[in-house]
């Protein structure tokens, strides 16, 4: 038997079999949604077979594919593989033709394979890297000299790789919902879904992005939210050209995002409002979300609102000391402001 835990990939086997399950069975909803006069079934079984073939090629060449090519490029001959292999025995299994998926009538079956592959890579993957990081903080309690330096680094891992599995299937089914009432939307989601994985994956590249890049990534997520929210979330974005070029490290606008629509505007019968800002003050880069859904819950403490924005203060402590700061506040006549100042050399 393989040794699980000698490569990354292998974390993708056993502790994902649900979620691999679940996915492909998201995958055989929108294929049904799109090609309704084939059989559900068929579809099904069909997606659960390209779902676990190309699920076990990661656990089983995952590490051979590493070993001879970049770590970001061997996702790609590795999906090649299990969707080959995986519509070779749909094939055989369902219409007793292996190569029935590769002629015309099949294509479409292989676009979609090759698509939803390389997001549950993402997503999957996602998992292991987490798991990675997990080990490695508990490495970190042996090595007593580096044990902060470690855990510091490793929770911005854990930050930056994070996809959130609901969300992801929330947005599936929103697209599979639009996809014959409005095209136009449903593709227009899927493109913002597709800008989010992107920057998850270029996230766990580096460790530095700028302003420009971080609000076109919260953008894209309050596209997607405004379009579930069906009318009752709109935003607007406004910020100072000079700081576009803002380095900054990942994820410190997008919980702040997150944060307002969880907890200000969603609950909210009749939705509300999201304002993104920025601008330059006293030789710092103020960069401000504010809404004006229900507000501080006057009962918690405001630092207790959301586990994202004490990730954001623990980022801030462990980047800029003390020389960066969050403060939320009330935000008049309703809604919550959130500040983040941040300095501009570090």
């Amino acid at each position: 038997m393989p040794n699980l835990q000698a490569r990354p990939y292998a974390a993708l086997l056993s502790p994902s079999f649900l979620y691999v399950a679940f996915f492909s069975a998201a995958i055989a909803g929108l294929l049904w949604a799109v090609q309704p006069s084939v059989s559900f079934w068929s579809t099904m079984a069909i997606s659960q077979i390209i779902g676990f073939t190309i699920n076990l090629s990661f656990v089983l060449f995952g590490d051979i594919a590493e070993n001879y090519m970049n770590p970001y490029i061997a996702p790609i001959p590795i999906v090649a593989i299990g969707l080959a292999g995986s519509l070779v025995v749909a094939g055989s299994l369902l219409v007793g033709d292996p190569w029935f998926f590769f002629v015309d009538e099949g294509f479409s079956t292989i676009l979609f394979g090759v698509f939803f592959g390389i997001v549950g890579f993402l997503m999957f993957g996602t998992r292991a890297r987490l798991q990675r990081a997990n080990d490695e903080l508990a490495q970190a309690a042996i090595e007593q000299e580096r044990q902060q330096a470690l855990i510091v680094n490793t929770e911005l891992r854990l930050l930056q790789a994070q996809i959130e599995p609901h969300f992801l299937f929330n947005t599936l089914s929103n697209i599979i919902g639009l996809i014959h009432k409005e095209p136009d939307l449903a593709e227009q989601t899927l493109l913002n879904l597709t800008t989010l994985l992107r920057s998850s994956l270029d996230r766990t590249r580096s460790a530095e992005t700028t302003l420009a890049e971080e609000i076109e990534i919260s953008r894209a997520y309050l596209e997607i939210q405004s379009i579930r929210m069906q009318g009752r979330l709109s935003y607007k974005i406004d910020y100072d050209p000079a700081l576009k070029n803002l380095p900054l490290a990942p994820l410190l606008v997008q919980p702040l995002v997150e944060n307002a629509i969880k907890h200000g505007i969603d609950p909210l019968e009749q939705g509300g409002e999201i304002s993104i800002s920025a601008s330059l003050e006293d030789k710092c880069a103020i960069i401000r979300v504010a809404d004006n859904g229900r507000g501080i819950d006057p009962h918690k403490p405001p630092s207790t609102h959301s586990t994202g924005l004490a990730n954001v203060r623990d980022r801030l402590d462990a980047l800029y000391r003390n020389n960066a700061s969050l403060k939320l506040t009330e935000n008049p006549p309703s809604g919550v402001l959130a500040t983040l100042t941040l300095p501009l050399s570090t």
